[in-house]
C-alpha cells in the first residue's frame, strides 16, 4: 500500500509498504529512494494504518517482527533509524513517543489523496494543445504527428522512471554496535566508512571507565553529533551538539542520567 506524508522541511514522502521503500522528493523535485529493513517498514506501516492513534510497544513488536522473539532494544533501534531517515531525530515531531504507552504518527504530516495530486512532482504531464491548422495543410498535419510522438515518448519515460525508482538498488543506513562496560553503543552512518570512523573515535574515549548503563544511538553529520539514549528506566532522551572528546563524555552522562 502507498502512504504519502510531508517532512518538516516540506519534502514529500511516498512510502510503499509492499516493497519496503520510501521515496523522498525535496522542494526542488529531486527524489531520493531508500530501502527499509522489513521490520522498520512494518513498524512504520502499523503507525500509518491509523495515524494519530497510539500503538503500544507490544503491538509494534508483534507486527513488525511477526511472532519472532526480539528484545525491546530492537524496537528502540527501529524507531531511531526511522527518525533519522525522516529528519525527525531531534524533536520527534513526526514519530511521537507516548511515555509508558508506545508511539504514534503525527497525523498533521499526513497527506490526503487530493493534496498528493496537487503536488508539482506528482502531477501528470501537461497536455499539449495542438495549433489550429487548415485541413488541407500538410505542414500542419506533420506538426500534429510530431507532437503526438513527443507526448508518447514523454509518457513512456515517466513510466520507466517510476518503474526504475522502485527497483533500482539503493544504499541503506549502516550500523555497528559496541559495548563499553554496561553501556551499549550503536554507531549509525550512511556508509560503512562513516560508521567505522565514528566507532574508532568512540573507542578512544575510555567510556568503559565512566560507569554508564543503558543503550545509546550515535550518529554524526560533519562535526555535529546526535545522541538518542534509552535509559534503564525505559525513558528516552535526545541531544545534539558539536563534537569533541571531552564534551561527548559529558553529554553522554547527561543523556543517560538526565542531568
Amino acid at each position: 500500500m502507498l502512504y504519502h506524508f510531508r517532512l518538516k522541511n516540506s519534502a514529500l514522502v511516498e512510502f510503499n509498504s509492499e516493497h519496503c521503500k520510501i521515496i523522498i522528493t525535496d522542494t526542488q523535485g529531486s527524489p531520493e529512494e531508500i530501502t527499509l529493513a522489513r521490520a522498520d517498514s512494518r513498524a512504520l506501516e502499523l503507525l500509518l494504518m491509523d495515524p494519530g492513534a497510539i500503538c503500544s510497544r507490544e503491538d509494534i513488536l508483534a507486527y513488525a517482527w511477526e511472532g519472532r522473539v526480539v528484545s525491546a532494544g530492537s524496537l528502540n533501534q527501529s524507531i531511531f533509524m526511522l527518525r533519522n531517515l525522516l529528519g525527525d531525530s531531534k524533536d520527534h515531531e513526526i514519530l511521537i513517543t507516548v511515555p509508558r504507552r508506545g508511539y504514534r504518527f503525527n497525523s498533521d504530516y499526513l497527506l490526503s489523496a487530493p493534496e498528493v495530486a496537487q503536488t508539482p512532482q506528482e502531477q501528470a504531464p501537461a497536455s499539449v494543445q495542438p495549433p489550429v491548422v487548415q485541413a488541407a495543410s500538410k505542414q500542419g498535419i506533420g506538426t500534429l504527428v510530431r507532437l503526438g510522438y513527443l507526448l508518447a515518448v514523454v509518457c513512456s519515460l515517466l513510466s520507466l522512471w517510476r518503474l526504475y525508482s522502485w527497483y533500482a538498488p539503493t544504499n541503506d543506513l549502516h550500523i555497528a554496535t559496541i559495548r563499553q562496560g554496561e553501556l551499549s553503543i550503536s554507531a549509525v552512518g550512511k556508509s560503512e566508512h562513516d560508521v567505522k570512523t565514528l566507532k574508532s573515535d568512540l573507542l578512544t574515549l575510555g567510556l568503559s571507565e565512566q560507569n554508564l548503563n543503558g543503550q545509546v544511538f550515535i550518529s554524526r553529520t560533519g562535526t555535529r553529533i546526535n545522541l538518542s539514549c534509552i535509559r534503564q528506566t525505559g525513558g528516552a532522551y535526545n541531544v545534539e551538539f558539536q563534537f569533541d572528546d571531552e564534551r561527548i563524555i559529558g553529554m553522554l552522562k547527561k543523556c543517560m542520567g538526565g542531568e
